[in-house]
């Protein structure tokens, strides 16, 4: 059976379950070599589509943030700040998808295609010797080690999403992001130069005062 076939050359005592369904459907080494390319060629499409999804809904997200900076009704900044929240929400959602399921799998992938084309162009060399199934074997076990590694830092990457966020400290701190771009535009408008002559209109006028009192005296 392909299955232990591939066990024992790779030195193996199981396969992790991303592969090894497409090891138990192949006729030969390789078969299931061109099954793995393939498999990796579905999930990197998959994963490219995601990425694109995550770059639309953070366009999205940035045009409603400058809606939200422009609006003044309080209400409709709260109805805002919320499709923020549920865009960020759904961007989390997909990267992690990214990380968890599709990264790690091509990892996989990746991995066994390397041992598996390295025990398939041995397989097909004339009379191999000993000490070339002994270097295969090697090979084997050292992709296997790297193959361990990548996983296990790969579920230690997970995202952790039995703690929901508290939905009013999010909204607040968006809404709060609106509020201080209006106040820094309030404070730019009060600092342009049309105002100072304003106040130089109250300070004449201060000092005519003191006039219309000499000529009430000249009168009297």
């Amino acid at each position: 059976m392909i299955l232990d076939r591939i066990k024992k050359l790779m030195g193996l005592g199981s396969l992790p379950d991303e592969v090894a369904p497409i090891y138990r459907g192949a006729k030969s080494e390789r078969e299931a070599l061109e099954m793995l390319k393939d498999a990796r060629r579905r999930d990197e499409d998959r994963r490219n589509r995601a990425l694109e999804d995550v770059e639309i809904l953070q366009t999205k997200e940035s045009d409603l943030m400058e809606d939200g900076k422009k609006e003044t009704d309080q209400n409709r900044r709260l109805g805002l700040a919320r499709k923020i929240k549920d865009l960020r929400w759904k961007v989390e959602e997909i990267e992690a998808k990214v990380e968890n399921i599709f990264n790690k799998r091509i990892r996989i992938y990746k991995e066994h295609i390397a041992s598996l084309e390295t025990l398939v162009h041995l397989a097909e060399e004339p009379l191999p010797t000993t000490k070339q199934l002994e270097e295969a074997a090697i090979k084997a076990k050292e992709k296997r080690e790297d193959l361990d590694r990548t996983v296990a830092m790969a579920e230690g990457m997970g995202m952790d999403k039995s703690t929901e966020p508290v939905i009013d400290e999010e909204e607040r701190a968006i809404l709060e992001e609106f509020q201080k771009h209006e106040e820094a535009k309030i404070e730019q408008h009060e600092n342009l130069p049309e105002f100072a002559p304003r106040e130089k209109k109250k300070e004449s006028k201060a000092k005519e005062t003191p006039a219309g009192d000499e000529e009430e005296e000249m009168l009297e």
